[in-house]
């Protein structure tokens, strides 16, 4: 794991480290510098966990996910265009998996888990809020518009018209079961759609909205 390898650094090496530009030190861990990787992690690792929070609800899970990231990095790091943005790289590897957790089970199960913060923040009048909410709307419609036609059909009739999914299914003359698995398809689609799409400011402070879809 990455705490074992920090256990073989000192605090002189650290101090020395810190004073090096990203750029250095990503050209430096490229080379293989177990070094240059830990002080990467630890300018990086709070913010994602951050980052991962938001989006999964769970410390523990964002934190075996940065873990994942890092990970990833060390042994992908031959690959690492040392000319691109390490921090762009760093959050679009750790959107990548958290979409993959996303997808699991048990992310499903945690669906429910709202924190209390991000129920606060959307219950003041907070104009932070209002922007993110009117952004959330057009990324929403956006991906709303690339379901395909019966799948768009069928969850505008439940979210905007209010229908149950045995009148939807009766309307449709399908079953309350298919209505359902559009249902659940559209909304998984969505979700990946906003991770893939949607700036980091949205995704931390939208993701009480995605429960909801």
């Amino acid at each position: 794991m990455i705490f074992l390898f920090l256990q073989t650094i000192t605090h002189k090496t650290l101090k020395a480290m810190r004073q090096i530009e990203d750029e250095q030190l990503l050209e430096m861990m490229v080379k293989g510098s177990e070094k240059a990787f830990e002080e990467l992690y630890i300018r990086y690792k709070k913010k994602l966990h951050s980052f991962c929070c938001f989006l999964l609800k769970s410390a523990n899970v964002a934190e075996d996910v940065v873990q994942e990231v890092f990970m990833t990095v060390w042994h992908n790091r031959e690959k690492i265009n040392t000319h691109q943005s390490f921090s762009s790289y760093l959050y679009t590897i750790t959107r990548n998996k958290a979409l993959n957790e996303l997808r699991s089970e048990r992310f499903t199960e945690r669906l429910d888990e709202i924190s209390e913060g991000q129920q606060l923040f959307f219950s003041e009048d907070n104009p932070e809020a209002i922007v993110i909410l009117k952004e959330y709307e057009i990324l929403l419609q956006q991906a709303i518009d690339l379901l395909p036609e019966e799948k768009r059909r069928i969850y505008r009739m439940s979210r905007e018209d209010g229908l149950t999914y045995k009148d939807i299914g009766e309307c449709l003359g399908i079953s309350p079961h298919t209505v359902q698995a559009h249902i659940s398809s559209s909304v998984q689609f969505i979700r990946s759609y906003f991770l893939q799409h949607a700036n980091v400011s949205l995704l931390a402070f939208s993701s009480i909205l995605l429960y909801n879809l």
